[in-house]
């Protein structure tokens, strides 16, 4: 049986390596260029080619989250519920939120960036439509880097930017909505805009396919497993109790076979009417 784990001494140090070294939420910078022909829209962004009042103007923004699929057994074992995983989930949408300057610069992209999605024309007319543009043609990569406030500090030997640092891919993004912005008469606060953001995956650079290699276990037999399996739970049926290739010690050689009066005398006692499924 295997020994349980005990308690041991921490020193100080310990503590200040762990616990007393957290990442701080403040540290963190989004990047998300539109799509070239939305950029073409926008003349005062592509005039500067500075992406800084959409970057320093994110002042709240979501990591991404996953989770397992699994699937329920509950009749392998008596009295034990497994589940196991069949596949890897993500969020859906991810949300940013900008303050807003005087010259509605954010408000313009994501309006922009979403009526080209629609191939949207300001027109007024009562027969108005429009026609959506191909995915291809409205989705980008967006980007999360979460970072500390000591990222300029020298770097050690054989350290790179990446081991003080995580960045988030989201594949295939495009804004899905924008929330509602309430304006009052009442104390007069910063304008805020809320975008939702949809894609299919991330990637980071913690686990990208660039550092780590997950590597392809074969599966092992049929007889492999349930010798595991054997070991674990016990094997409570005897040998050849289970035959699914005709081929177990305790298999009726006639079981199947024509020439055996008990499966002839067993088809005659089945009505006709059984393979109609029973509705005549």
């Amino acid at each position: 049986m295997a020994q349980l784990p005990r308690p041991r001494r921490r020193s100080v140090q310990d503590l200040k390596n762990t616990i007393l070294d957290t990442a701080l939420t403040t540290h963190y910078e989004c990047k998300f260029t539109p799509p070239p022909a939305v950029l073409g829209l926008l003349p005062d962004y592509t005039s500067s080619g500075d992406e800084s009042p959409y970057v320093l103007s994110c002042f709240e923004a979501s990591l991404p989250g996953t989770s397992l699929a699994t699937a329920e057994l509950t009749n392998d074992h008596p009295g034990i519920t497994e589940r196991h995983v069949h596949r890897r989930q993500y969020d859906t949408t991810s949300s940013f939120s900008f303050y807003v300057d005087r010259n509605y610069k954010q408000i313009r992209l994501f309006e922009t960036w979403i009526g080209y999605i629609v191939n949207e024309q300001n027109n007024a007319a009562p027969n108005y439509f429009y026609r959506v543009n191909f995915p291809k043609q409205y989705q980008v990569s967006i980007y999360i880097t979460k970072f500390e406030r000591d990222f300029n500090r020298p770097l050690k030997e054989g350290e790179s930017f990446d081991a003080k640092s995580m960045s988030y891919r989201f594949i295939n993004a495009y804004p899905i909505s924008i929330d509602a912005m309430p304006v009052s008469y009442d104390g007069a606060q910063v304008l805020k805009c809320t975008v939702n953001f949809n894609f299919s995956r991330y990637i980071n650079t913690l686990t990208s396919i660039n550092q780590i290699q997950y590597p392809l276990l074969e599966a092992p037999s049929t007889e492999t497993e349930v010798e595991i399996d054997n070991s674990v739970y016990g094997n409570s049926f005897q040998e050849g109790s289970f035959s699914i290739t005709g081929q177990g010690a305790n298999r009726d050689p006639n079981r199947h076979s024509a020439s055996n009066t008990n499966n002839n005398n067993n088809a005659k006692k089945i009505p006709w009417w059984y393979n109609f499924g029973g509705i005549l």
